[in-house]
């Protein structure tokens, strides 16, 4: 694990803004320097400004982590700046909601690119240089407590975010398998105060809100709505992170922020190896009123 960041080099995707931006902050407060990537090179940029009035180096690069060759660009940039990577932050993230029917298949594909696809492009960029670097070095994959549990909502988002964490477990475990000096976390918040609600903000040109009467309707306002009253309302950002920064000098792989889950969590394995049904919240809020 590393507890002393001082001059360490940390990469950091949709740092921009968010929990991004907290991380970015953070490793630079600790002493480290570090690279800010977000789909708006203007806003990482201001962010790097804010690190740099730290002390340490800041650097910015404009890249949709949605893109495999942008991916290679923020590596190349890194390489470029720092020759090295200690701390790699996959970050960047987005959602959608609409159901099974009526979400159109570019929300889907816009999902999976950035929640699953980055993670995987940045890992076959970054990892064989951290590797190479024989020292100790941090991976902290920042999912949602929406890849643990599920709910009859937004299949795209939870569905994304499963993979996510399936993905970061799998590579938590390859690693520890053959003695490797990389740490990997999960980061999985719940309600966080963030500007979540305005993903639609982060879209490439490609993934654009058309004229689909999808995007006008009621329910899509309703959702936004939904989407904003959570984020808003949640968690402050700013004590859930001294929390995650505390935890990042543990072995700790899953980095959760709200107990409220902890039963379900523990309960949802009964469910699984009792073959079943998926286990909803109010299985466990009844029992704990019995």
């Amino acid at each position: 694990m590393i507890t002393d960041y001082k001059g360490l080099k940390a990469v950091v995707t949709g740092g921009a803004n968010g929990i991004g931006k907290a991380f970015a902050l953070g490793f630079a407060k600790r002493g480290a320097d570090v690279l800010v990537a977000d789909i708006h090179g203007d806003e990482a940029e201001l962010v790097a400004e804010e690190i740099r009035a730290l002390g340490v180096q800041g650097y910015s690069v404009q890249a949709d982590v949605s893109l495999k060759e942008e991916c290679k660009k923020i590596y190349d940039k890194t390489v470029e700046v720092f020759g090295r990577c200690d701390i790699l932050v996959n970050n960047a993230g987005v959602s959608a909601s609409g159901d099974f029917t009526n979400i159109p298949e570019q929300d889907i594909r816009w999902v999976y690119e950035v929640n699953v696809f980055s993670h995987w492009f940045m890992l076959g960029y970054f990892l064989p240089m951290m590797e190479a670097q024989n020292e100790h070095a941090q991976i902290i994959n920042v999912c949602s407590i929406a890849g643990l549990i599920t709910s009859p909502a937004s299949p795209t988002y939870f569905s994304s975010k499963h993979a996510a964490i399936a993905l970061s477990e799998v590579l938590y475990k390859e690693l520890k398998a053959k003695g490797s000096k990389i740490d990997v976390s999960v980061f999985a918040p719940g309600f966080v105060q963030t500007e979540m609600y305005l993903t639609d903000r982060h879209r490439p040109e490609r993934y654009a809100i058309t004229d689909d009467p999808y995007y006008h309707d009621e329910d899509y306002q309703k959702q936004l709505a939904i989407s904003k009253y959570v984020t808003t309302t949640g968690t402050p950002l700013d004590e859930v992170m001294e929390y995650v920064f505390k935890l990042l000098g543990t072995e700790c792989f899953y980095i959760l922020t709200h107990d409220k889950y902890d039963a379900l969590l523990r309960e949802q394995g009964v469910f699984q190896a009792n073959k079943t049904r998926p286990i909803e919240l109010s299985d466990v809020a009844v029992k704990a009123t019995l």
